[in-house]
């Protein structure tokens, strides 16, 4: 299975930026990773949607919005 540059990408800054649980997986919030990736690509949200729909990541809702959504955490699955 390929996955995109971008979801690579977005891989590595949860994994630099997060906190590892105690189940061993890392989160980060969206504020977190919002704020850390809005420099690099205004696309997080698909580039999220799409990590989710390969099994990477994992969080709740369909969708995610700024402000709204800022305390929801994203956990890597990989």
């Amino acid at each position: 299975m390929s996955f995109s540059v971008e979801v690579e990408e977005l891989c590595l800054i949860i994994r630099s930026i997060g906190e590892k649980g105690e189940d061993g997986h890392v989160s980060v919030t969206f504020r977190q990773l919002f704020e850390t990736y809005v420099t690099i690509s205004n696309k997080v949200v698909g580039i999220l949607l799409r990590a989710r729909k390969h099994g990477l990541v994992h969080f709740e809702g369909e969708m995610l919005w700024q402000g709204k959504d800022d305390d929801v955490i994203i956990t890597l699955l990989e």
